[in-house]
């Protein structure tokens, strides 16, 4: 599960550098919290702490929008680097 977190992070700060919309980061957590889901119930033979998964979607919408901003905003400002404008 901890993979998944990892990898969804730097996918939303590669799709924030190459400047998405706001709302990727979002779709990024929903796949990534399937995946957690899914994992969660294969290993731990189903009926075990659900509150845990609400955890894991709220630090993973945290996470991802934080880390596509960090993206976003060096994209930007690679953008605005190569028109000459600083």
């Amino acid at each position: 599960m901890l993979l998944l977190f990892w990898v969804g992070a730097g996918a939303c700060a590669y799709l924030g550098y190459k400047l998405y919309d706001w709302w990727v980061p979002a779709a990024v957590a929903g796949g990534v919290a399937a995946g957690q889901f899914g994992l969660f119930y294969m290993l731990g033979g189903g009926g075990g702490p659900s509150i845990q998964l609400i955890g894991f979607v709220l630090m993973d919408l945290v996470m991802f929008y934080a880390t596509f901003g960090i993206g976003r905003g060096i994209g930007q400002r690679r953008l605005k680097r190569r028109k000459g404008v600083r």
